[in-house]
């Protein structure tokens, strides 16, 4: 008599994602802090859908407009705004987990360059200049940007010698140039001091910066943060590049 009928086994299981990994980075990725191994988990909220010959075309073809990226690096999550996809080679691989949609929107972001030093401390500054930059001299003290400080200083006082005609011309000039540079001013200096770049990172404002740098990288201290009682620091302060 046969035995009883043993159940088949279920071989499906849960199935894998398909994700899009670089390596290597070109230029343009390096720019953007990108790494090799970085792995791209969602396009404009979306998790990467279809084979890995369809994900890559359509990943070559979307060069028309600004792109959100939702990356992985090491188990940590961050968003970048791309306006090109061309970052490097990308190559399919599947992670076990499921990729579900981020409904985050773009209208109000824009890319914050993220420094950090060996001993914990980080600085931020968006890619895009501040309007505060119009106000040279203002926007280069809260900066702490003591040594295009110094130059304005000079340049002031060369215009004070001048005459106020070409002195007042001398100073929207140098306006402008610290507001067209301001973004480039910030990563001399800071790379000077020994800051380096630790991941370009989409935000809302400068308080939706620190809030996501506080779930992702905890261990991170901003600079201009004050120790609370019990010693740790407090990062929620804004700078006045916000």
């Amino acid at each position: 008599m046969p035995g009883p009928m043993s159940k088949p086994k279920d071989s499906a299981g849960p199935k894998a994602q398909t994700c899009l990994k670089l390596a290597p980075v070109n230029l343009q990725g390096r720019a953007l802090g990108l790494l090799p191994g970085d792995i791209l988990l969602r396009l404009d909220g979306k998790p990467l859908e279809g084979l890995a010959a369809q994900l890559l075309k359509r990943v070559q073809a979307q060069t028309d407009r600004e792109h959100l990226l939702d990356l992985r690096r090491d188990e940590t999550d961050w968003t970048v705004l791309s306006s090109s996809l061309a970052l490097g080679r990308w190559k399919a691989v599947d992670i076990p987990e499921p990729v579900t949609s981020n409904h985050a929107s773009i209208d109000r972001m824009r890319n914050w360059d993220v420094v950090v030093t060996e001993d914990g401390r980080y600085d931020a500054h968006p890619r895009t200049a501040p309007l505060l930059a119009l106000l040279a001299p203002l926007y280069l003290i809260h900066m702490r940007l003591w040594t295009a400080l110094a130059v304005w200083g000079a340049l002031t006082l060369l215009g004070l010698a001048i005459g106020w005609v070409l002195g007042s011309t001398i100073q929207i000039l140098v306006c402008l140039y610290v507001w067209r540079a301001a973004p480039t001013l910030f990563r001399a200096d800071r790379s000077a001091r020994g800051f380096r770049l630790w991941r370009v990172m989409a935000a809302t404002s400068e308080a939706d910066l620190h809030a996501q740098l506080g779930r992702i990288a905890p261990g991170l201290t901003f600079v201009l943060s004050t120790p609370d009682k019990d010693g740790s620091a407090a990062t929620g302060q804004e700078t006045p590049a916000a």
